[in-house]
């Protein structure tokens, strides 16, 4: 596991990773460390949580692009979720040269596809996209998953903190019974008491 809060050179690196099998990093390590990784060898690059190199336009989707690696990989439970042009920066890393430019992507497939002008450019795509991709939903894993384990735990807050709480919880609840008349209207403020109140039980500092 590489954890270090100074960037790292390209030589030490190389004397870290020297001898390991895996190499274990963060996204954010791997972005300001960029250059020392670009320098060394790769057999294979995983991107667990690959929605964080969704954005083509960020230095971290930039890295994972530009490494030299054979093989890559991108893992993630959530492929899209602004646009098409998520898929598009996960395909163009794992599958470089099926959608090669980003502007031609998006005239072809993401604006039609996503104003719902062009349905059968969805199934085309898809036909595209399903040999370089495997889903695996919910219920094909449940059955290899251990059962679930709840365990609740009750933390008792110190008479200082009751106190604050206490004192914002009834100051919240009158406002917030003064709008339930129009819940609608008025559900930004209703959920800005509750966060308020949900940041005070963790810690009266996290509130001005």
């Amino acid at each position: 596991y590489l954890t270090r809060s100074q960037p790292a050179g390209e030589v030490q690196l190389a004397e870290t990773v020297a001898g390991v099998d895996v190499v274990v990093t963060s996204y954010a390590l791997f972005r300001i460390d960029e250059d020392a990784y670009e320098g060394h060898n790769w057999s294979s690059l995983v991107l667990d949580e690959a929605q964080f190199v969704k954005n083509h336009q960020a230095k971290t989707y930039r890295c994972a692009r530009q490494l030299a690696a054979p093989f890559k990989l991108a893992i993630t439970g959530t492929p899209l979720e602004n646009s098409l042009m998520d898929l598009w920066s996960l395909l163009s890393i794992a599958a470089p040269g099926m959608f090669p430019d980003p502007k031609a992507f998006t005239e072809t497939y993401r604006k039609p596809i996503e104003r719902g002008e062009a349905p059968e450019l969805l199934g085309t795509l898809r036909r595209w996209i399903r040999p370089f991709i495997r889903r695996r939903t919910k219920e094909q894993v449940t059955a290899e998953l251990p059962p679930k384990q709840e365990q609740v735990l009750g933390v008792q807050l110190n008479p200082p903190h009751v106190k604050i709480y206490q004192t914002h919880l009834h100051r919240e609840r009158r406002k917030a019974q003064r709008l339930l008349d129009d819940v609608e209207k008025n559900r930004f403020t209703i959920l800005k008491s509750m966060t308020l109140l949900r940041h005070l039980a963790l810690d009266p500092a996290l509130v001005d």
